[in-house]
């Protein structure tokens, strides 16, 4: 009987100690599969958040970072266009005296030509409304615009010799009155030497009757500077019914700047330089300069003296160029260029469209208000 009791109490006392062990592994359970089902649900939301907010902030850093580069790269375009509008006119004769055969400026441009068979004036500033058909544009039938710009090369003739670069200054060349041998016009500075002239050039030549423009053929010898017909620009009429024929003594010659600003019809903001590229680059007679690609639109407004707007001062009260009541002294009255350029890139955005900018830049003609000297 005492053996009984004694295996009945150690029973109890081994269920006990089962009973507590039940008890501390019932403390020790994990998470319940509802509870991680929760858990994951409150993980992906604030992951999502998160990532949202991440994807926000990273579309947001691209647009700006796609913005600001169309930006620059305008302003660079526009940098360069201001630089020449403000030379436009330096040096050169303001009062249109300067004469060229007929429609060889409209013909080298591909501008509308005038309605007589007259000489023609080139002023300093020359326009053209809506030029050039833009097919990179999404909208069909956009046309751009041009400008051109004349202004003296202040790289040519430094004097005097003996003073340092940076102290030298751009002088005219003395020059007698041309003479044509065997069907071409020849100069002779009055030094005696062309040895800062050449071949490709443009060439203001001035004198007591007015002004015309040249571009040299040929050097001959030491001491003549040529203007023979057939030129890569097509400019030079020579003989006596030529305009070089008509310019009489005191007179002088200088090297001259002429570049257009245009879009391409692919869309694409270029600076034309005529000429002035020795020795042999001029086979067409410029070099092109692309500055800004992507161009949409581009288009110019002149502010006049009176402080009128024209899209095409030397157009007339018609507006239309190339008929009788163009007015090409208009051209003088500049005294301010408004550009408008749309630009568009050829990324897109989160929301599937191209990144666009257009950016507006007025600039004086700051010597176009006075006869040059």
């Amino acid at each position: 009987m005492l053996l009984s009791i004694k295996q009945k109490f150690m029973q109890s006392e081994i269920v006990f100690q089962n009973e507590k062990a039940v008890d501390r592994r019932r403390g020790e359970e994990g998470f319940s599969v509802f509870e991680i089902i929760v858990a994951m649900v409150i993980f992906l939301g604030v992951t999502a958040s998160i990532w949202g907010l991440l994807r926000v902030a990273l579309l947001g850093r691209e647009a700006t970072s796609q913005n600001t580069q169309l930006t620059k790269t305008v302003r660079l375009g526009l940098n360069l266009v201001g630089r020449d509008t403000y030379n436009a006119g330096l040096g050169y004769p303001v009062s249109s005296t300067v004469v060229l055969p007929d429609n060889r400026i409209s013909n080298l441009l591909g501008i509308p030509v005038d309605v007589d068979t007259s000489r023609d004036t080139v002023p300093p500033i020359i326009t053209g409304n809506n030029i050039t058909l833009n097919t990179f544009n999404t909208v069909a039938g956009v046309r751009t615009d041009q400008v051109t710009f004349l202004f003296k090369d202040t790289t040519f003739n430094l004097l005097p010799n003996a003073a340092p670069p940076d102290e030298r200054v751009p002088q005219p060349l003395s020059i007698n009155a041309a003479t044509t041998t065997a069907g071409i016009d020849e100069i002779v500075p009055i030094s005696g030497s062309n040895t800062v002239c050449r071949v490709n050039d443009m060439y203001l030549i001035t004198g007591n009757t007015g002004s015309t423009i040249g571009l040299a053929t040929a050097l001959s010898g030491a001491d003549k500077v040529q203007f023979s017909n057939g030129d890569v620009l097509g400019l030079n009429q020579t003989g006596a019914t030529g305009p070089l024929s008509g310019i009489t003594t005191p007179a002088s010659m200088q090297r001259i700047q002429m570049v257009t600003y245009f879009v391409t019809a692919d869309g694409t903001l270029t600076r034309r330089q005529y000429a002035n590229v020795p020795p042999a680059i001029p086979v067409v007679g410029w070099v092109d300069e692309p500055l800004v690609y992507g161009v949409e639109n581009f288009q110019i407004q002149y502010v006049m003296n009176n402080g009128t707007l024209s899209d095409n001062p030397s157009a007339g009260p018609d507006g239309i160029a190339g008929n009788g009541d163009d007015t090409q002294a208009n051209l003088a009255e500049v005294r301010q260029v408004r550009y408008t350029i749309s630009v568009r890139s050829t990324e897109e955005g989160a929301d599937n469209r191209p990144y666009r900018e257009t950016m507006t830049s007025t600039f004086s003609t700051r010597n176009l208000g006075y006869e040059a000297n």
